[in-house]
């Protein structure tokens, strides 16, 4: 049973805590916040992911590579990619990259990246269940465009999931989500209102 007692902390949600995994400092575990009561979100994802592996999904270049679980003393573990940048540090999520340094991220890249993320979803048929600011990192690496990676929030929360084995209904329902998530980002100040609107013509020919 892996001891995490001293392993660094990298993240806190509502459901889950984010270890850096002191085995292998490239990866993440996630665990229950609340051991007692589990964790319905390590569950949900770990069925998914395990079904992506059994779907033959390799290309892990906009969502962390999936490793497996492990057992922890505070619970189920799910090992996943922990995404660095080049100095070694946690990647930033983008909200605060946006706010903070949105010199880093031109409008320009940052289209270009937002448009790679929805098309990486849509050809694998990748439902993201929570996709917003917070789950979304980007990774700063020399000689290369920053890159958005997908943290976390891949699922399907349904109760009956027809959309995890049906290709056609995937990507509808990654489509609408993912124009929501634009929209926040516009509201949200993080994209124009015409970097908005060239997005949604170059995605949806809107």
């Amino acid at each position: 049973m892996l001891e995490l007692e001293n392993a660094r902390v990298i993240g806190m949600g509502n459901d889950r805590r984010v270890y850096q995994d002191p085995r292998d400092p490239r990866r993440c575990i996630k665990v229950p916040r609340y051991p007692d009561k589990g964790s319905r979100q390590n569950q949900r994802e770990q069925r998914y992911f395990e079904g992506l592996v059994r779907r033959g999904v390799h290309d892990w270049s906009y969502v962390p590579a999936y490793h497996g679980s492990v057992a922890t003393r505070e619970g189920l573990g799910l090992v996943f990619d922990l995404i660095l940048d080049d100095d070694g540090t946690t990647s930033r999520r983008l909200r605060e990259i946006c706010h903070e340094t949105p010199e880093r991220v031109g409008e320009e890249a940052l289209m270009d990246e937002l448009a790679n993320l929805y098309r990486y979803l849509d050809k694998r048929w990748l439902i993201p269940s929570d996709l917003n600011d917070r789950n979304i990192v980007v990774q700063f690496r020399e000689h290369q465009s920053p890159r958005l990676w997908l943290i976390d929030g891949i699922s399907n929360p349904d109760f009956i999931p027809l959309a995890t084995g049906i290709a056609w209904l995937a990507r509808r329902k990654i489509a609408r989500r993912y124009r929501h998530f634009l929209k926040k980002l516009m509201k949200g100040g993080m994209l124009t209102a015409d970097a908005h609107a060239r997005l949604e013509r170059r995605l949806w020919g809107d």
